[in-house]
């Protein structure tokens, strides 16, 4: 029998098994309690996804499972005795009420699931006759533009994925610490409901209905009849819709049964509170970094100190990296100087065709020997031969990579996402007077990146400027004891 932790922290495609800020920040956490009992529920697509950690897992946690929600074999049955006309009135109701944002029947259905008294099975959900009069009073009374087979293939591929979430065995444990929203979000939302003298916090590093808003927008999983034409389109698909608003629902229902919302930085914590987030209960603690443990590998220096410049973008080969518009800068910066050497640091497996697309590109604009793809690395022993890093992300929160950086006194680039800006030039007007420690740019704008990066390299003086106010900024307001103590100090709260 699995002893009960302290804390379980409830992970969406993240740690252990996929390197990442998010990961390194978890990790980071893990470690630094030594004396607390931690579980871990991991939320994955399929078995393959999690086939390997990435990360050596501290002695202090003391489980680790998982949930597969794109494990298409149907859950088994709970073979429920309550009463389930009132489960299918419940279900209805649910899917009913979701429609206007109102998710008050949430508890309802999770008691029907999974309580006590279970009225439906997971088989009965998804075969029965009263679910398919509910897929066809929806369709007809809602007049949908869409097949009424592509509808009713995405209602079940969506509900399935759910069901995989709702019957979810969930590690007992004194405080439930969501580390998103989304499907982690339900799962600790379901233990919040389940165990009354339990704890929830969730914590956003980004906005999840945000961001995956922006990546449904450029989804091809999802089947879109007017993909191919070439007239704009007024609004995104029904079927691209349906899922936004899975995922939103998703979001509102966390923000709802949460006792803490934390997120990194104010921007966020405005979108959290737009979302539905009630304001009492929302937080900002800011990540915070291991000062001297980057200080020691820094050794920065002026450009026209050196025969090779490397500027590098650091993160994962994802469409949400926006790594095309970096190479796109790269050429315009090769072509202008012919010491630099470009490079990508970051997992290049995770979205193989978007990886495949980026080769091509790189070598169509011929510069398979100035852009080197060097997957994943050890950043500790690879920042002290950067010169520039660079994000060209069209979303992100407050990314480590550029803490890291302003530690090591290396100056960045970076699109005008999250709290990039804050980090590289100041938030407070006390911070902001220590000067910009680099650059901010528009999203998806190659010829700025490319110009604020030469910027940089071609002025010496600016170099060091930046260099220096990215150290000094770090240790004034981006200590990792901060981090750490607010966090403490939140689950000793509820432990």
């Amino acid at each position: 029998m699995a002893v009960r932790s302290d804390v379980c922290l409830i992970l969406e495609g993240t740690y252990p098994y996929v390197a990442g800020g998010v990961s390194s920040w978890v990790h980071q956490l893990l470690n630094a309690f030594t004396d607390l009992r931690f579980s871990l529920l991991t939320i994955l697509p399929t078995a393959d996804y999690g086939a390997e950690a990435k990360y050596s897992i501290p002695p202090n946690v003391t489980e680790l499972s998982s949930v597969l929600i794109h494990n298409y074999e149907i859950p088994e049955s709970t073979n429920g005795h309550g009463d389930k006309r009132l489960g299918y009135d419940i279900l209805r109701q649910f899917v009913e009420g979701a429609l206007e944002e109102d998710y008050s029947l949430f508890p309802d259905l999770i008691e029907t699931v999974r309580g006590s008294q279970t009225a439906l099975s997971p088989e009965e959900i998804l075969f029965s006759e009263e679910t398919w009069g509910l897929i066809n009073d929806f369709y007809k009374e809602h007049k949908l533009d869409v097949s009424f087979i592509d509808f009713f293939w995405t209602f079940r591929f969506s509900i399935l994925s759910m069901l995989r979430t709702l019957t979810a065995k969930i590690p007992k444990a004194k405080v439930y610490h969501s580390i998103s929203t989304g499907y982690a979000g339900i799962l600790g939302s379901i233990a919040s409901l389940q165990n009354a003298d339990a704890a929830y916090i969730v914590t956003e590093h980004g906005i999840y209905s945000k961001e995956r808003k922006i990546e449904i927008a450029e989804a091809r999983w999802i089947y879109d009849e007017t993909a191919d034409s070439v007239r704009p389109q007024p609004r995104q698909s029904f079927l691209k819709q349906w899922w936004i608003a899975l995922f939103k629902m998703m979001s509102q229902i966390t923000y709802q049964h949460a006792d803490e919302i934390i997120t990194l930085y104010e921007g966020n914590r405005k979108l959290q509170i737009q979302d539905g987030a009630p304001p009492e209960k929302c937080k900002i603690i800011p990540n915070g970094m291991n000062i001297e443990r980057y200080q020691s590998i820094a050794n920065p220096s002026p450009p026209s100190a050196k025969d090779k410049i490397i500027v590098s973008l650091v993160g994962r080969v994802v469409p949400i990296k926006d790594i095309k518009t970096f190479i796109n800068a790269a050429k315009i910066i090769c072509e202008s100087n012919p010491n630099v050497e470009v490079w990508i640091c970051g997992a290049t497996d995770e979205d193989p065709e978007y990886y495949g697309d980026c080769l091509v590109l790189r070598n169509l604009l011929g510069l398979e020997e100035r852009v080197l793809f060097q997957g994943k690395v050890d950043l500790l022993t690879w920042y002290p031969k950067m010169d520039v890093v660079v994000l060209t992300s069209i979303s992100e929160a407050q990314p480590l990579v550029i803490l890291e950086a302003n530690c090591c006194g290396i100056p960045f680039v970076a699109s005008d996402v999250g709290s990039c800006s804050e980090l590289i030039n100041g938030r407070t007007e006390e911070d902001q007077s220590l000067g910009p420690s680099g650059l901010i740019t528009g999203v998806a704008n190659p010829q700025a990146t490319a110009a604020a990066i030469l910027e940089i390299v071609n002025g010496d003086t600016l170099y060091m400027e930046m260099s220096h106010a990215g150290q000094e900024r770090m240790k004034r307001y981006y200590q990792e004891e901060d981090l750490f103590a607010s966090y403490l100090e939140l689950y000793e709260q509820y432990l």
